[in-house]
């Protein structure tokens, strides 16, 4: 009776994992390369021209690092709306839309910031 039990439980586990198997969604690494790319040059589109808005403003400090975040957001609630909210078609993970590619945007944001900044408030 017992290696019964444990059999039926074997196989209901095995089934189990059959369905799990199933029920993942299967990924074209093409498509997927080239949502990055898209999310990367948006991103990268949009660190340009909320550093240049927080130069223009005379943001300085932490105000021009919470602009940016808060831009930052803004584009993944863009994104996530043009997905139609089903993020899962596109992406792996849903916070990929937010993470990926924020520090080279940083970088992007901060150069076009103070290059900005410099030009119209102190030149």
């Amino acid at each position: 009776m017992v290696e019964k039990k444990s059999t039926s439980i074997a196989s209901a586990a095995a089934a189990t994992t059959d369905k799990e198997k199933t029920n993942q969604p299967v990924y074209s690494e093409a498509a997927v390369r080239n949502n990055f790319s898209i999310l990367e040059n948006s991103r990268t589109c949009q660190a340009a021209a909320s550093g240049i808005a927080s130069g223009a403003l005379g943001l300085t400090g932490a105000y021009g690092f919470i602009f940016y975040f808060i831009f930052v957001l803004v584009q993944a609630i863009l994104w996530e709306y043009k997905a139609g909210f089903k993020w899962n078609t596109f992406f792996v993970n849903r916070s990929l839309s937010i993470t990926h590619s924020i520090v080279g945007g940083l970088f992007t944001y901060v150069l076009f910031w103070v290059f900005i900044y410099g030009i119209v408030y102190v030149y």
